[in-house]
C-alpha cells in the first residue's frame, strides 16, 4: 500500500536520486547516435548505463537488398502468373480460330518461347538458392 501521508505515488524502493553529467564533442555525440541507432535505443542515460554497466544490448542490422530482392521476386512471380494466364487464352484462340497447321506453327513458336521462361526460372531460383544461403550465414 500507500507509505506516504499525504498521498500520491508510492515511493520506489530504489530510487534513483543521483544525476551525472557528461559531456560529448561532436564526433563523440555522433558516434553515441549511431551506436544508438544501431541498438534501436532511444533513452541516452539508459543506453549508456547499459555500456557502462557491460549489459548486453542488441544491435539488429536490417539489409535492404534482401527486402528489394523479395520484392523484385514477388513481381516477377505476378507476371509469370498472368504469362500462363495468357497462354491459356492464346491457346483457345488458337484452336477456335486457325486452322491446325497453321495453329501448330504459332504453338511451336509459343512452346519456344515456354522454354525460355523456363530457364530463365530455373536461374532465378539458383539465384534465390544463392541469396538465401548468403543471408542465412549473415543471420549466424
Amino acid at each position: 500500500m500507500n507509505n506516504s501521508p499525504s498521498g500520491g505515488r508510492p515511493p520506489l524502493v530504489d530510487r534513483r536520486d543521483y544525476c551525472l553529467k557528461i559531456r560529448f564533442n561532436q564526433t563523440e555525440l555522433d558516434q553515441l547516435h549511431r551506436m544508438m541507432d544501431k541498438a534501436q535505443e532511444t533513452v541516452k542515460s539508459e543506453f549508456i548505463k547499459q555500456a557502462l554497466f557491460g549489459k548486453p544490448f542488441k544491435v539488429l542490422v536490417t539489409d535492404k537488398s534482401l527486402a528489394i530482392y523479395c520484392a523484385k521476386l514477388s513481381e516477377f512471380f505476378s507476371q509469370f502468373r498472368t504469362v500462363g494466364v495468357n497462354y491459356n487464352l492464346i491457346v483457345k484462340e488458337l484452336r477456335s480460330e486457325f486452322s491446325e497447321k497453321k495453329a501448330l506453327q504459332y504453338l511451336y513458336k509459343l512452346e519456344k518461347a515456354i522454354v525460355e521462361m523456363a530457364k530463365i526460372l530455373a536461374e532465378v531460383k539458383a539465384l534465390t538458392v544463392r541469396f538465401d544461403e548468403a543471408w542465412s550465414q549473415k543471420s549466424l
